[in-house]
């Protein structure tokens, strides 16, 4: 599987961010306000840091290369020479592996969300994730860590089904109609989802022994 060069990546982002937009024209059914927010603002990220890294610096030659980390007022400076030290090119082809995304999902059975309480689900979800192994500087592994990422997250999706529910309802009634109504209604909902997603964290890390620390470490 080769690295996307950096048009492919850009390319790639700009078509996604485009496909979202698409979407959201077309009242598309499956579009999450919350979620589709928070990837646009993720992918938008991406965009800047990619095209502030096609931004040329005065200064820059053939001996280095340097850039802004985007968000920040710190830059990163590339010695050229040290980079093409560090570079050897082989006789002999390595071998490659095609990533299964599909497979690894497979190895995490699923838990669902219907017809499940909240305690029943956690007590599912610690089955699943089994014993926790850490690595030497005490943080989690990362099998285990996927694991932990995955069932944390559902958990909070079925802690915030009805919240997500009542806050669609909240802001159709303003949809068209009363633009600062339905604006408000969709900051108090990332609010609350924000808050209800801490809280179902707190649940987790309690249950499995760990702090929020170890898990933000990892």
């Amino acid at each position: 599987m080769r690295d996307l060069s950096f048009i492919e990546e850009l390319l790639k982002t700009k078509s996604v961010l485009t496909l979202l937009d698409k979407k959201i024209d077309e009242a598309a059914a499956d579009v999450d306000i919350i979620e589709y927010s928070i990837a646009v603002k993720m992918l938008e990220h991406k965009l800047a840091v990619l095209t502030a890294l096609n931004v040329s610096v005065d200064g820059d030659g053939d001996e280095k290369a340097s850039f802004n980390v985007y968000g920040t007022n710190k830059s990163i400076v590339i010695d050229k020479k040290k980079l093409r030290e560090a570079i050897t090119i082989q006789d002999t082809p390595v071998t490659e592996r095609q990533g299964m995304p599909e497979e690894a999902k497979r190895e995490l059975p699923n838990i669902t969300r219907e017809g499940i309480s909240e305690e029943e689900f956690v007590e599912e979800a610690l089955k699943a994730i089994g014993p926790l192994k850490k690595t030497e500087r005490k943080t989690l592994d990362k099998d285990s860590f996927i694991k932990v990422f995955k069932y944390m997250g559902e958990f909070a999706k079925l802690r915030n089904k009805d919240l997500k529910k009542n806050a669609q309802q909240q802001r159709c009634q303003s949809f068209n109609s009363d633009k600062d109504s339905y604006f408000n209604a969709l900051k108090d909902a990332m609010t609350k989802e924000e808050k209800s997603f801490e809280e179902a964290s707190d649940i987790f890390f309690d249950k499995l022994c760990i702090t929020k620390e170890c898990y933000e470490r990892t």
